[in-house]
Formats: structure tokens, sequence, C-alpha cells
């Protein structure tokens, strides 16, 4: 999705509007929120299925969530702001999975509504909302941004990785825009800007080998290290769980409001892999128009400027030795004459006449050309 950005709706939002009969609400961990929504009650071969319509202010919508098994229909109907319906396949070629089932044409920028009938056995965990420049942000939305996204910038031997994950009791599935960001070497970096209140690095952590790792989040120069293990007692290794999408793998949730630096480390790497999938945070801008540009930001930038803000001016230094080397220039002249003086009264010698030497003068600049 390059750089577009993608406003998440989970499914538990009052934009969500399910109809056609009690859609029922499904938790577990694995689901981005908790939950996901779907039509219990549908059944294509008894002709009864699920609708739900969403309005939002965008330029395209996609929902994720879990195709319909094979005895199901493969097909849903749509409708855009009222215009002529048409059949969207799920693109699933071995259903049932949980990936991304669908997404709209590019719709101009403003306010839309969305309608899906003929569901059945299909779930919705979450949407996103792809914003135009007409789109509202606030603190209380949540903003997705891929792992692909150019605003992450990966230092290392990070790999690209579009395989599927593989669960156990739910479907298996493909992880967010079909793809993740991978690395098992101490010292890979990456480094996200934002303005925002908020941030949070998801993952797809596996739960089939035995091993450790350690991760550490700089946010705003402020370590936090996690570190993630797998033993031969840990519950989800014995029951067999796999692997689990969706897996939060840092968060935190009061930000001040501005522009922040989180630089993701992987410092330990014993038998598992850091598998990022998308970063989240709440937008602290009100529009595209007023949303930052932060990609070239060093992440020590402000800790550079404060340091050289608190050292002394050099030009004071430069002064400071200028008037030692003058005032040391006087204590030897004063020193040559009294020992002059002595000398004419031990000696009896005439006083003699001195000349300065105007032809020699102290440039103070040449003499520090160096600095």
């Amino acid at each position: 999705m390059g750089n577009d950005v993608q406003v998440i709706l989970d499914d538990k939002s009052s934009l969500f509007n399910y109809s056609g009969g009690k859609w029922t609400v499904h938790s577990d961990v694995r689901w981005l929120g908790g939950t996901s929504t779907y039509p219990q009650f549908a059944d294509t071969s008894a002709g009864t299925f699920g609708s739900l319509d969403v309005t939002f202010q965008g330029t395209g919508i996609t929902f994720i969530g879990n195709t319909p098994a094979t005895s199901q229909s493969q097909n849903v109907t749509v409708t855009i702001d009222g215009g002529a319906s048409y059949n969207s396949s799920y693109g699933d070629p071995h259903p049932q999975n949980y990936l991304q089932w669908y997404q709209s044409p590019v719709l101009p920028d403003g306010t839309h509504k969305i309608t899906l009938d003929g569901v059945a056995g299909t779930s919705v965990d979450f949407a996103l909302i792809t914003a135009g420049p007409k789109t509202p942000f606030d603190t209380s939305q949540k903003i997705l941004v891929d792992d692909d996204n150019p605003e992450i910038k990966y230092n290392g031997s990070w790999t690209r990785n579009g395989d599927p994950f593989v669960s156990s009791e739910n479907p298996n599935g493909r992880p967010v825009h079909n793809g993740t960001h991978q690395s098992s070497t101490p010292g890979d970096t990456a480094t996200f800007n934002f303005a925002g209140t908020s941030a949070a690095v998801y993952g797809i952590f596996s739960w089939t080998k035995t091993g450790s790792m350690s991760v550490t989040y700089t946010l705003d120069g402020v370590p936090t290290v996690n570190t993630y293990s797998v033993t031969p007692t840990t519950p989800e290794y014995i029951n067999g769980l796999r692997q689990h999408q969706n897996y939060l793998l840092f968060s935190n949730d009061s930000l001040p409001t501005g522009p922040h630096a989180l630089v993701i480390n992987v410092t330990k790497s014993d038998g598992l892999v850091f598998v990022m999938d998308y970063i989240t945070y709440s937008p602290s801008f009100t529009s595209l128009d007023t949303k930052p540009d932060l990609t070239q930001t060093s992440p020590t930038s402000s800790a550079t400027s404060s340091k050289a803000k608190s050292g002394p001016p050099v030009g004071a230094i430069v002064g400071a030795i200028i008037g030692a080397i003058a005032l040391l220039a006087v204590i030897a002249a004063v020193f040559l004459v009294l020992r002059r003086r002595k000398q004419r009264h031990d000696g009896g010698e005439r006083p003699t006449r001195i000349t300065p030497n105007t032809s020699y003068k102290i440039d103070p600049t040449k003499m520090f050309s160096t600095l």
C-alpha cells in the first residue's frame, strides 16, 4: 500500500452496521483488538445470509478477517454509494484462511457508504480506511503503518518474507498486506518517526520452537528491553498453538502530543526470529495537510542539538585564552623592567632609552589558526 495513511476500524466500531440476523462476536487474542464478528446464523445451503454496511470518509476501504469455508459462498455482493451492485470473490484459492478478503476501488475523496450482502461464513476482524485530504483525524483513532511502508527505515540484514502463517485452532492466513520483515541478527534496527500520542508494534510470533530473543525499543531516547522466550513448559508450546498473528510485541499509550522517534533494535536471538508485521499509532495531527514529514528526522538529532547548546561558546573560550596570554605578557614586561632597574642600581650603568619594536605585532587570529 506504499505510504498510504490507513485508519484502523475495529469490528466493534459503531460505524459497522450488521444486519440479516444476530452477528456473533468471537473473542481470541489472535484477533486485532481481541475480537472478530461473523454471521453464525448464515448458511448458503439454506439461503440465509448476513449483511453489513459502513459509512466512512476517505478514498477506499479494505476488510480483513476469515474467508468462508468451501461449503459457503465464495462471493459477496458489493454496493458503493447506492450505485450498481457487483459480485466480488474473496480471492482465497484454498479456503478457509485469514487474509484481506475485500478491497474497494479507489474512490473520490469524501464520505462513502459500502454495503456487503450475501455474507456467510465470513468474519470481520477489522477494516482499513485509506485516508484522503478531507479525512479528519483525532487521537482516538489508530493508524496502521505496514512493514513495507517507506516511513520505516531498516538497517542491517532484515529480510522481507511473504510466507503465510500457520495457526492451529484458527484458520491459517497471511500477514497484513501479505508480508513481514524478519531478523535474527543482533544489531539490526528499524526506525520509525511519527507524530502521535501512542505507539505499538505487532508481529507474528511462533510457539513451535524453544528459544529466546531480546529486543530493545527506544522511544525518544528511553529504552525498554522486552525478552521473549519459549520453553518446553510454555503453555502455547505444549498445546501446539504454532504461530500467532497480530501479536503485540511492544506498546506505549501515554505519549505527549508531538513528534516521536521509535528505534527497534534486535539485541539477542537464540532460536527465535523477530517478525514485524506493522506499527500502529494514535495521530496528533488533524488532517493529511497537517501531518508532519518526519522521514528525514534523525532519532538522535534532539539529543545532539541539546548537547551543542549546553556546551560553552567557542568565542568565549578563544577570548579567555587571548586575555590570559595578554596578562602573561604584561607580567613578563613588568618583570623585565624591574630587573633592569636593579641591574642599573647595582652596576651604576647609565639608563638606556628603550625604543619599542613596532614592526612585530601579535595577530590573535593567526595564533589560533588550527582551531
